[in-house]
């Protein structure tokens, strides 16, 4: 699996465009990975100030240059806002995997924003990417993300265990075949 996103992939949808984070998003990036609500089932660090949002940015212009992930902004075709994010990332290439990662800002939840993204995406990893199976790992008592996978063919993994984080579960979606 070698990926090359040095071009990078915007993709579009009826109500989006999926695009590359930049430092214009510094200050929805940080208002999105600061939100309590966001931060409910998500455990990692947050950023204290928009220099650390800046470096966020940084380390995923890094990944995506060094073909290591590629994570897209959700924003609005309407008003050009930032509503979320959604990307793919750890490739494993014996695999042809990815794992899938998304989040949005409580002002657009429920609106089908993340489900327009999502089937996007998945498009994207399969077609395009040639993937054959992406895992989701998410909260247990997440129950907006559950749906979400469960609405998108992803199967719970009862048997699986995201190492270090005990209350995630595993989803996964692999194409027939796999």
């Amino acid at each position: 699996m070698d990926f090359d996103f040095t071009t990078f992939p915007v993709l579009e949808t009826e109500r989006l465009t999926l695009r590359a984070l930049n430092l214009e998003d510094t200050k929805a990036i940080f208002g999105l990975r600061t939100n309590k609500e966001v931060n409910e089932f998500i455990d990692r660090r947050t950023p204290k100030n928009l220099s650390e949002a800046r470096a966020f940015i940084d380390l995923i212009t890094k990944l995506a240059a060094n073909n290591k992930g590629v994570f897209w902004v959700l924003e609005s075709k309407n008003n050009h806002q930032l509503l979320g994010t959604i990307g793919l990332r750890n490739f494993e290439d014996e695999e042809d995997y990815a794992e899938i990662g998304y989040e949005i800002h409580p002002d657009y939840q429920e609106r089908g924003y993340m489900n327009e993204a999502f089937e996007e995406i998945l498009q994207y990893g399969f077609k395009e990417m040639s993937l054959k199976t992406i895992e989701a790992f998410t909260h247990k008592n997440n129950t907006a993300s559950k749906a979400l996978l469960e609405k998108h063919a992803f199967v719970f993994q009862p048997e699986r265990t995201d190492e270090g984080f005990v209350n995630n579960i595993v989803y996964r979606l692999a194409v027939s075949g796999s």
